[in-house]
């Protein structure tokens, strides 16, 4: 399973937004957009080429060449992650780890965020105890480093952020509200106050090698994207409660732009960033309420235009060609103009009970849009202008996770299985 040193090299040298590429959270850059075709226009039993039963678990599915990479809960205190071959679905290792457990909310697991995967590298950070944690395993499944206390973290729901690794650093999230955390926030009498912050690790070894500190907050949840800057640079862009929007330099840690008119609510669903435009959402009690807009072209990060209502709060936004997607939690998927936000359409979504509710980030490949409910079923929905529902097919158990797309073929992770569903024939990213 290890590349030859010359391959390494070689996919090295490829952009982390490689459009063939579903080697993080909802894909190329967390676009959750897959340049592909022959995908199925149903996913059920009949169009299911192998399912696999996973321990509980809430991270997306990834893909590197021949292997589909998940984290699950394997028993009470214990998690793994667990690699499966993509075309057989067979298991080809899994590397577990002890955790101790924490509170969370109902909705959420022990093991929530998703891997991320170079030519080098699978990394992973989650949460034990009151500690935010970080590892890194070779494509063998063996362990090269660990970083058993990255950030101090105060749990009100539990984590969810998942790995996202640039330019040979790897970000960690630890941003969180000392008002929830009550009697948690000392161990020891005259301990100083935790503090919200945002950890650069070497991807090499793990070590720290930049610290933004930032005010506490409303627990965030949403991944980072990677933006392109000129000259080659690249930074990290992130939201939260009391930040705002803002870039981060991938190397320094240093925080590039910042766009905050006072946010109140909490970031959950992960940005959209298409054309150096920037969109994300923040809300709370099963609703978005604020959005960011931002033009980061200008000067000065500028807003272009504010959706008021029928907006996520756990769904990232998904931008296809001119338009852009947003799957209420409720059920009801609304298109807009991505360039004005100009209204196009608002549908439901009718499943196999009629309305449902949505945690998963929709992702779209082949002209199609994939999004996965709490009742188990897979609605697929044509892209473009004009609402049509293609299908709705009932799988086994709830879903949270975002799907993965690899050549002719999409990974669904439910409450308890992994499903692949669609072409024989087509190869896997």
């Amino acid at each position: 399973m290890k590349a030859t040193s010359a391959l390494a090299c070689l996919l090295a040298t490829v952009s982390f937004a490689n459009a063939a590429d579903w080697s993080r959270f909802r894909g190329p850059n967390g676009t959750g957009v897959a340049e592909t075709t022959g995908l199925p226009a149903t996913v059920g039993d009949t169009d299911t080429l192998w399912k696999i039963e996973l321990g509980k678990g809430w991270s997306s599915p990834v893909l590197w060449k021949e292997a589909v990479v998940v984290t699950a809960e394997t028993q009470p205190g214990k998690r793994a992650i667990v690699a499966i071959n993509a075309k057989t679905g067979k298991e080809l290792w899994r590397h577990e780890e002890p955790f101790v457990e924490h509170k969370k909310h109902e909705f959420n697991s022990f093991a929530s965020s998703s891997p991320f995967i170079d030519a080098e590298r699978i990394y992973v950070n989650w949460s034990t105890g009151n500690t935010i944690q970080a590892l890194a395993l070779d494509h063998s499944g063996k362990a090269l480093w660990h970083n058993d206390h990255v950030a101090d973290y105060i749990h009100e729901h539990g984590t969810g952020v998942s790995a996202v690794v640039a330019d040979g650093v790897m970000i960690v999230r630890a941003e969180f509200d000392t008002e929830k955390g009550g009697k948690d926030l000392t161990t020891e009498p005259g301990q100083k106050e935790w503090k919200s912050g945002i950890y650069g690790l070497d991807a090499k070894t793990g070590k720290q090698v930049w610290k933004l500190d930032l005010p506490n907050c409303l627990n965030t949840y949403s991944t980072p994207l990677v933006r392109d800057l000129p000259a080659g640079k690249h930074e990290f862009v992130c939201a939260d409660t009391a930040s705002g929007v803002f870039g981060i330099d991938t190397k320094t840690g240093k925080m590039n732009w910042q766009y905050n008119p006072g946010y109140k609510q909490r970031s959950l669903g992960s940005p959209a960033l298409h054309n150096d435009v920037l969109f994300c959402t923040f809300g709370s009690g099963g609703g978005g309420k604020e959005t960011a807009a931002i033009d980061l072209k200008a000067a000065k990060p500028t807003q272009l235009y504010d959706l008021g209502k029928g907006l996520p709060y756990v769904p990232s936004p998904l931008v296809v060609g001119d338009y852009m997607y947003l799957l209420g939690d409720g059920g009801i998927l609304k298109c807009v103009e991505f360039k004005t936000g100009n209204p196009v359409y608002e549908e439901r979504l009718n499943g196999s009970k009629g309305s449902s509710k949505f945690f998963s980030s929709p992702v779209a490949g082949d002209g199609k849009i994939y999004c996965g409910s709490q009742m188990g079923d897979v609605i697929v929905v044509k892209a473009g202008p004009k609402f049509e529902q293609l299908s709705a097919s009932k799988l086994d158990s709830p879903i949270n996770a975002s799907f993965a797309i690899g050549d002719g073929r999409i990974y669904v992770r439910t409450e308890k299985m992994l499903y692949c569903a669609g072409s024989k024939a087509g190869p896997v990213p």
